[in-house]
């Protein structure tokens, strides 16, 4: 995948790809989204691929799309992580350097 250049609108937040659910047919139940992220190259230990994560100030997240009765595409973003993701700041009292 190209690497996607970040755009210059100070009110951007992120962007990402969704793409149709393979799992989801025609009269199954609406828990089931109709547009997911696309697959990671890692798998998991049964072989499916895990969804590409993105990040939104340093907070994974994942989104999923669910296509409404009157056609209008209802976007669902999620937290995957109850911990922030980015590395802890480091002072410079924690390091141990005097100033």
């Amino acid at each position: 995948m190209a690497e996607y250049e970040k755009p210059k609108d100070p009110n951007w937040v992120c962007t990402f790809s969704l793409r149709r659910n393979p799992d989801k047919k025609d009269g199954q139940p609406d828990h089931l989204p109709c547009f997911i992220l696309p697959d990671s190259e890692k798998k998991s230990k049964s072989g499916r691929p895990f969804r590409k994560n993105f990040t939104i100030n340093d907070v994974w997240c994942e989104a999923a799309a669910y296509v409404q009765k009157d056609n209008s595409i209802k976007i669902t973003i999620k937290k995957t992580s109850t911990t922030n993701s980015a590395p802890k700041q480091t002072t410079t009292e924690d390091a141990g350097i005097g100033i």
